[in-house]
């Protein structure tokens, strides 16, 4: 596991591209025909589009042609929450799950928060609570565009662990590039990529592990793809893979996927399935698995 994580994580270094990528959009006229095509310009003064189309060739597009684009709110947040309990002759189990995240966008800035808690225990009779899961997370990251293909960013990520024998916490902080490679109305890719720090400390065997509370220097590559092949369901994920340089390279890797289905499409409410795999080659256990079911709302 450690080397195919380790190899995985080496081939997405691959995925960052020396070119840039058009943006690709669809324009709805006003008699509702769709247009497709890459985008080339967008004048705010005389209120012109211009596309590429692939069989129409270059268009020129008037503001008058097109229908008004819906403005999109700055702010776009969501949560959702899941509980299952269990209890037959005695024998008792109970789990929670809680993630949300938003993000405030414009044409300066993007800045983006999440987070997430997992936490499942069980009770055989007559025996004490057992505490099988107890884990979260959180992220603050901003971005500033520096070029129309390129961005600046920084972002710090918690992780805790609570039933690790050590490395209960983790910091991250990064901070480099990132490319959108692909940026469509339906489909977004950004592959970031820099310098970081990475500190790891707390369980109960912290004192005689060689790399608990202690910081190390090394890089992170984060690839983002969020991808809506119908108007009501989505699918995200987000895979983080960093190596440290400690007294030999010690990589990790967290891979997160959702999936979210909307009963309509003006629908606000959703059911998520999220997954979670967490490699951490300095703690103690190194893998570790998550796998929620929730609903929740946007607003």
């Amino acid at each position: 596991m450690h080397r195919l994580i380790t190899t995985a994580g080496l081939l997405t270094l691959g995925m960052i591209p020396g070119m840039s990528w058009a943006e690709t959009v669809t324009l709805t006229l006003r008699n509702g025909d769709s247009l497709q095509g890459e985008l080339v310009e967008r004048n705010p003064k005389d209120g012109t589009t211009v596309l590429e189309h692939p069989q129409l060739g270059r268009l020129t597009l008037t503001a008058e042609q097109l229908k008004p684009v819906e403005t999109k709110p700055l702010w776009t947040s969501s949560v959702s929450a899941g509980l299952i309990g269990n209890e037959k002759d005695g024998d008792s189990s109970l789990s929670i799950s809680f993630s949300g995240n938003t993000r405030y966008k414009d044409e300066q800035q993007t800045l983006s928060l999440r987070g997430s808690f997992n936490a499942s225990q069980s009770k055989d009779a007559g025996k004490p609570i057992s505490i099988d899961t107890e884990k979260g997370s959180a992220e603050l990251r901003y971005d500033k565009p520096i070029g129309s293909n390129l961005n600046l960013f920084a972002l710090s990520s918690y992780q805790y662990n609570g039933t690790n024998d050590s490395g209960v916490n983790t910091v991250l902080g990064n901070m480099g590039v990132a490319v959108p490679v692909i940026k469509s109305d339906n489909t977004e890719l950004t592959v970031s990529i820099g310098p970081s720090l990475q500190w790891s400390g707390g369980g109960r065997n912290c004192d005689s592990d060689a790399f608990c509370d202690n910081t190390y220097g090394g890089a992170t590559l984060t690839a983002d793809l969020g991808w809506k092949p119908l108007p009501t369901l989505r699918f995200g994920l987000q895979n983080q893979f960093t190596t440290v340089w400690a007294s030999d390279v010690q990589p990790a890797n967290t891979l997160t996927a959702e999936i979210r289905y909307y009963p309509s499409v003006n629908s606000k409410l959703f059911t998520t399935l999220r997954v979670q795999s967490i490699y951490q080659s300095m703690s103690t256990p190194q893998i570790n698995n998550t796998i929620t079911a929730q609903v929740g709302a946007d607003f």
